[in-house]
């Protein structure tokens, strides 16, 4: 058992995954200051394992440190005041920190040698990471140009409530990256559009991609590994030269 709970938190993706779930089933909603205070807790938590967690380069883990600060300033900033320049913050500084860590965490996925159960978190890490930033580009488009995504054939205004709205905006994020498409929430506006087409594509070519490669890298392997059971099998064979 002990050993079960020690392989959990020394992988590389458990707990950031882990953490990605909660914050999606958990998300805010219509609760209090406490809990949201508790969502960002975790949330927190999953910045940090998604620096400090995970092998990104060194040049990248940098660049990620960097882009931790403004993000987490602006995410307890949004706690004590809502107004919509600290909403517009903490959705560009969250989008971009987190669309860096994907990237690297995809570059790390597939350019592995081997296919094992932790790539494979990996990649579901990054896809959740995905979901994470489109739903602070929704966020930001929204409070910078009001009545672009209409939910429910009504306009929602999210400085009324932004951690609802986020939470409504994460979930059509992942509907739309999974290319689901209910269309209770619609995107009614340009460059609301845009990003909800490019989401769309990402969905779509993200797992073919992706499955192609891994199905690619287990086929080599897979090979090799034949190759070589047949090249000592034929050792075993052939008489030995005197």
């Amino acid at each position: 058992m002990r050993q079960k709970i020690r392989q959990f938190f020394t992988g590389n993706y458990n707990l950031l995954l882990t953490l990605l779930s909660l914050l999606f089933i958990f998300r805010p909603y219509e609760h209090g200051g406490i809990y949201v205070g508790i969502w960002k807790l975790f949330l927190t938590a999953a910045l940090m394992l998604a620096i400090f967690n995970v092998h990104h380069v060194k040049n990248e883990k940098i660049a990620i440190s960097v882009l931790a600060i403004p993000s987490v300033i602006f995410t307890w900033m949004s706690v004590f005041s809502q107004t919509d320049w600290i909403m517009q913050a903490v959705a560009l500084s969250n989008a971009l920190f987190m669309g860096v860590c994907a990237r690297s965490i995809l570059y790390n996925v597939i350019t592995k040698a081997r296919v094992t159960l932790e790539t494979l978190k990996g990649a579901v890490s990054a896809y959740f990471l995905i979901a994470f930033v489109f739903a602070y580009i929704y966020l930001f488009i929204e409070s910078i140009n009001p009545g672009s995504i209409a939910i429910h054939e009504k306009i929602v205004n999210v400085s009324a409530n932004p951690y609802h709205y986020f939470s409504v905006m994460l979930y059509f994020s992942l509907v739309t990256l999974l290319t689901i498409g209910y269309g209770d929430i619609v995107c009614i506006q340009d460059l609301s559009q845009t990003a909800c087409v490019i989401e769309g594509i990402i969905g779509q070519f993200y797992i073919a991609i992706l499955v192609a490669r891994l199905v690619a890298v287990y086929s080599l392997l897979s090979n090799k590994d034949i190759f070589s059971s047949l090249k000592n099998s034929k050792q075993k064979i052939l008489p030995k030269k005197s």
